[in-house]
Formats: structure tokens, sequence, C-alpha cells
């Protein structure tokens, strides 16, 4: 576990044993079975296509728990790595319909992230457009006094960079915004500022006031897409290799959601696939991560077989231009990828508490446990899920001295309760010597 500190462990084994997500860094310590994936990512797409002004859409598909965040965030890593801006935008039925797309867009802008040292990530670091303009005042004006140049000189320099960095901008009023935003920062008129990020945010728009600026009208549904690429042309005249948006479902309404609001989220997702395959879309690339594919595919409308068409060829290591990244196909055993991933945690967790658990009774535990979750491998429950809080709870278990006997009755009985939270965990009293 070299390079990683005590306090970095714990938070890591807080997260992964309470919830079973990965945390926002510390998941590349147990990284498993994906390698192959993100290097054909790299290899072809970051390092190469999207940075020379290509665009690109993938559909990343996995069961709840089964490794779709933590593929993101991975992805998010690498795009870091080759210096993109990059929002990682949870999706969900009230705050981010795809259907509501001045909320797909708000919620694109929000999380928007440059790259961040660990310390700062775990720390909850300001994320957002907002931040980000603040970053980017702050180091230009930095650059400018190592420069030698005075105050006046400096400020009178950023205006005009300003109004350069947004030339180009498919939306005249969030290109006057951007420029509005900053010279506001310049000023130092911090509430200037705050009003005119409302507006970019679109999180409220005052015709009276915002009109007085030049801000003409709101960022609604109909300009989403237009600002969006007005914002990947800011990316790009700052000199960042481009935008990487990455979208996550954490949940679907499926049957819930009216027929409506289902047939404009198929034609936003058909238009935003539609978006990629163009040079409008210049240095973006956008992955959509979602449980179920049939969830976009399986209707009998025009809208679903428009998507299906554009979305059915499968990413692989001899097709990465194919479409579908299917995260139940990797290229191992459920079984070993299991230990692969149990023997990395387990050693997270030694850091975090300053352990050692005996090397035979990990190795047991790991391989008892990845026995009776990868069980669940092809079913609806996230099998890795189960696995890593099922090792958590174990781990505690020993380090604790709660038990003194890891056999398969007690490996099972984790991975139940893990897929059932309402049993718990036989005590010391009701182990089988």
């Amino acid at each position: 576990m070299i390079g990683l500190t005590e306090r970095q462990a714990r938070h890591i084994i807080e997260v992964v044993g309470g919830q079973g997500t990965p945390p926002e860094w510390g998941f590349q310590f147990f990284t498993a079975g994906i390698d192959g994936y993100l290097r054909v990512i790299e290899e072809d797409y970051l390092s190469s296509f999207i940075r020379d002004g290509g665009s690109s859409f993938k559909v990343v598909v996995g069961t709840y728990g089964g490794g779709k965040t933590h593929f993101l965030y991975s992805v998010r890593e690498l795009a870091w790595k080759h210096e993109y801006l990059v929002s990682y935008c949870p999706l969900s039925a009230e705050s981010a319909p795809f259907y509501r797309l001045d909320r797909v867009y708000h919620t694109v802008v929000v999380n928007l992230m440059r790259p961040l040292p660990p310390d700062e990530l775990l720390a909850g670091a300001e994320r957002g457009l907002g931040a980000f303009l603040r970053a980017t005042y702050v180091d230009l004006m930095e650059k400018f006094a190592n420069d030698g140049l005075g105050e006046e000189e400096r400020i009178r320099r950023f205006k005009t960079l300003a109004a350069d960095l947004v030339r180009g901008a498919e939306n005249p009023n969030f290109g006057r915004a951007i420029r509005l935003a900053l010279e506001a920062l310049a000023d130092n008129d911090l509430d200037r500022f705050e009003f005119v990020l409302q507006f970019l945010l679109a999180e409220g728009y005052d015709r009276l006031r915002h009109r007085e600026m030049g801000l003409l009208r709101p960022i609604e549904s109909a300009q989403a897409f237009a600002t969006l690429r007005s914002l990947a042309t800011l990316v790009r005249n700052l000199r960042f290799r481009g935008l990487i948006i990455l979208f996550d479902e954490a949940e679907q309404a499926g049957a819930a959601m009216a027929s409506r609001r289902k047939e404009l989220m198929l034609g936003n997702l058909r238009e935003l696939v539609d978006q990629c395959a163009t040079s409008a879309f210049a240095n973006v690339m956008v992955m959509y991560a979602i449980p179920k594919v049939e969830f976009l595919t399986d209707g009998k409308t025009e809208a679903y077989e428009a998507l299906k068409q554009r979305i059915r060829s499968v990413f692989d290591f001899t097709n990465p231009t194919g479409v579908q990244i299917k995260l139940d196909r990797l290229p191992v055993e459920a079984r070993t990828l299991l230990v692969e991933i149990g023997n990395k945690l387990a050693s997270v967790y030694e850091v975090a508490y300053r352990t050692e658990i005996p090397i035979e009774v990990r190795s047991k535990l790991i391989s008892l446990l990845a026995s009776a979750a990868s069980q669940y491998a092809f079913g609806d429950i996230g099998y890795k899920r189960l696995f890593v809080t099922a090792l958590i709870r174990a781990l505690h278990a020993i380090r604790y001295k709660q038990t003194t006997t890891v056999d398969e009755d007690f490996a099972m009985s984790l991975i139940e309760e893990a897929s059932n939270p309402e049993g718990s965990m036989p005590g010391p009293d009701d182990e089988t010597e």
C-alpha cells in the first residue's frame, strides 16, 4: 500500500464497509478486472482520438453494485492524468431526469472538476463551474504576477483574456456570462460574481437584472446542448485537452415514468449520441452508466428503435468503437476477481487500523467469501458490493475477536446478511466450533 496514509485508508474502509460504494479517491487500491478496458479507453481515446478533436459516446452497463461508479471514477482519474476537465454526474428521477435537459446541464456544471490531489477530494473540495472560474482567475493572475506585471496591468490583461476565452461560444448568453463572471472576480465584486453564476448554473433567472447585464434569456432545455458545446469551447480555450462527462444513473424510474417523459428521455439520449458523432462536440467524451440497457431498448416505439440502433454495438478489446461497455463480461471469472479485490482491500484495512490479520486466516476468509458471493454473479444483486461489505464486516469481527471460526457457514451468513440487511451476523455464542 505504497503512498496510502492511515487517514486515507480509514476513509476508504468507512465508505466501502458502510455503503458498499467506492470512495471518490482510494478506489485505485482495490481496482481489479477492468484494467484492460481502461487501457483501451486511455490509449484509443483519451491520449489520442478525443485529444485530437474527436468525440465519443459510451453506455456503461452493470447491475446495482456491479462496479459502474468504480469504473467511472477510474475513467475520471485517467482523464485528469491527461489534463481533461471532468464532470461526474449522478442522475436521478428527481434532481436530474434526462427528459429535462436544463437539469442535466445544471448537473454537469455543478459537478465540474479539474484534477485534484487526494486529500482535497477526501475533504470534499469545492467543485462546480464557480470553483473552476475562481481557480482560473487565481492561476492566471499568478502567472501575470510571475511575468512581472503590476496590479493594474494584470487586471487589464485578465479582462482582455476573459473576452478571448469565450470567442466561438455557440450560446452567446453563456459566453457573455462567463466573461461577466471573470470580470467580477477581477473587480473583487463577489456579489456580482454570484449573481452571474446563478445564471450560469441555471438556478434562476431575474428578468430585469440579468437582462440589464445583456443576458437576454435563461439557459433552458432548448439551449442545453448548445450551452454544453459552449462549455467545451471554453475548456479548449483554456488549453485543457477536452471535457469528459460521466453520467451515472443511480436509479431508474422504469414503469413509473410517464410515457411522454420516457419518450423525451429517449429522444434526448438519441440526440446526445448523434451530437457525439459530429465535430460539434469536438474534444468531448460522454459515458452514460445504467443498470440495464433494456430500459433504453425494449420498446416498440420509434424512439426506442432509434436509440437501439445507435447503441447496439458492444465495446471490447477487438472492437473499441463499440458503444456498450458491459461490466458483467469482464475477462476474468467472478470468484477469481473477488479474491483479487479481497486481497487488495484487506491490505487497505490493515493500514487503516494498524493491524495485521494472520495470513492463513485472511486467505481462507477471502476464499470462502468469494465463493459465497460469486453465486450471485448472474443475478440482479451486485455481487461485488455483497462481497466487499461482507469482507469489511468479517475483518472487523476478527480484529475485535468476535469470531474464532472462519468456515463456510460463517462466510455464507455474512453474504446473506449483506443481501438482506434486516438480518444479523451470528455472534460468538452462535458460532459452530
